[in-house]
C-alpha cells in the first residue's frame, strides 16, 4: 500500500519536484530558432523549381535566447517573378513522439503572395529584398539574393502567439496551377523569456 501511495503522490506532484526546467508545451509569445540543418529546397521528385533557397543559420545558444542567429546563403530565382498575382501556402508539421504530424498549421494565401511575405515575414523580406524593391510594386524579380553572417530576428507580426515545439516548415509559391518554389526549414518554437 505504501508503494502505491508514494507512486500516486509522485504522479500528482510531478510539476513540483522536477529537476531542471520543463518546456511548456502550451502556446504563447515565442522565439523561433532555425535548426542547424538550415533552410533547404523541397522540390518535387525529378523537378527543379525556378526558385530555391540555401540558407544556413548560426548555432543557437540556449543560454542566450535573445541573441539573433546569423544567416549565410542565398535565395535564387530564374525566369519567373513572384508578385501579387502569385499564391502561397505555409504549412507547419509538428513533431511528436519522434513522428511528424503533418499539417499542424496551414496558412493559405490565395493571392498577393509577395505582399503576404512582406507583411508577415518583414525581417526576412528586408534582409533579402528591401534593397531591390520598387516603390509601390511588390515583385521579387529573378536573380540571386545573398546574405553573409547577417543577423535576423524571426518576427511574424500577424502571429503574436504560436504553439511551442519542434516543427518542419514548408512554404510553396506559384501562379495558377504552376508551382514556382518550395522552401523548407526545420525549426523550434520556444517560449520568449
Amino acid at each position: 500500500m505504501g508503494f502505491i501511495l508514494w507512486a500516486l503522490l509522485t504522479f500528482l506532484c510531478h510539476n513540483k519536484i522536477q529537476h531542471g526546467n520543463a518546456l511548456n508545451s502550451f502556446a504563447g509569445p515565442y522565439i523561433i530558432v532555425i535548426e542547424e540543418r538550415g533552410a533547404y529546397r523541397c522540390d518535387p521528385p525529378n523537378v527543379q523549381l525556378p526558385w530555391g533557397w540555401n540558407v544556413r543559420p548560426s548555432h543557437f545558444n540556449p543560454n542566450r535566447p535573445r541573441e539573433k542567429q546569423l544567416l549565410t546563403g542565398n535565395i535564387a530565382g530564374e525566369n519567373v517573378s513572384i508578385d501579387d498575382s502569385s499564391w502561397a501556402t505555409i504549412v507547419l508539421d509538428s513533431s511528436s513522439n519522434n513522428q511528424w504530424k503533418e499539417n499542424a498549421l496551414v496558412l493559405p494565401f490565395k493571392a498577393k503572395a509577395c505582399t503576404a511575405f512582406k507583411m508577415n515575414m518583414p525581417t526576412l523580406y528586408n534582409l533579402f529584398y528591401k534593397k531591390t524593391e520598387t516603390k509601390g510594386v511588390c515583385r521579387l524579380k529573378p536573380g540571386v539574393y545573398t546574405v553573409k553572417n547577417n543577423p535576423i530576428d524571426w518576427v511574424f507580426p500577424n502571429l503574436p502567439i504560436l504553439p511551442y515545439g519542434r516543427f518542419r516548415l514548408r512554404a510553396t509559391v506559384g501562379k495558377a496551377e504552376n508551382l514556382h518554389a518550395c522552401f523548407s526549414a526545420d525549426l523550434k518554437i520556444i517560449p520568449k523569456t
